[in-house]
């Protein structure tokens, strides 16, 4: 076991409680019942939820994510890539302003410029001295936002907050501000 406690796989006997409570919530089916929930307060298709949590006695967060499968109409790998492409692109917009090439690679610029002087580069950067990409995404804006995006027959929508981030797409017949109240119940 870990650390003295016994704990024990999943399907023995004598497993631990935290297995228990996550195989009772498989069983139950509460995620699927909450995604559905969540998708019909925002009158969504598909949602990406990711929120950073505290992580008790060490003062770190531990990012968690919530989001459903992506389904009808986005069936094909297509289209499941334009959805993934579009919330990359609100991503962007949240941390940067703007999803142009410009005011990516001046932000590539600026992490290696924070970088290059620092005696710990080598270290502190962990996967972002290989992928510097990766720390545009490791953390949401502290600053609230909203962008947007309208394409075709979808309303692509993001929030953020000092903790949290949410994109979500919506049917494009509704209209953004609307979409963007829909989305911030589930924040709220």
């Amino acid at each position: 076991g870990y650390g003295g406690t016994g704990c024990k796989s999943s399907g023995h006997q004598g497993e631990s409680s935290l297995v228990k409570i996550l195989n009772e919530v498989k069983r139950n089916r509460v995620r699927d019942t909450m995604i559905d929930e969540y998708l019909q307060l925002a009158s969504a298709m598909h949602f990406f939820f990711r929120v950073d949590v505290a992580v008790y006695d060490t003062g770190g967060m531990l990012t968690q994510c919530l989001s459903p499968p992506l389904q009808f109409p986005f069936v094909d790998e297509k289209s499941k890539r334009r959805v993934y492409c579009m919330y990359q692109r609100l991503a962007l917009r949240l941390r940067l302003g703007s999803a142009s090439v410009e005011s990516t690679m001046d932000a590539f610029a600026m992490i290696a410029n924070d970088h290059d002087g620092s005696e710990n580069a080598h270290t502190s950067m962990g996967i972002g001295k290989d992928c510097q990409a990766q720390c545009l995404l490791e953390s949401p804006p502290n600053v609230h936002g909203c962008s947007y995006i309208l394409d075709g027959s979808e309303l692509f929508i993001a929030i953020n907050g000092r903790d949290f981030e949410l994109y979500a797409t919506l049917p494009g017949k509704i209209p953004p501000r609307s979409g963007t109240a829909y989305c911030a119940r589930l924040v709220r």
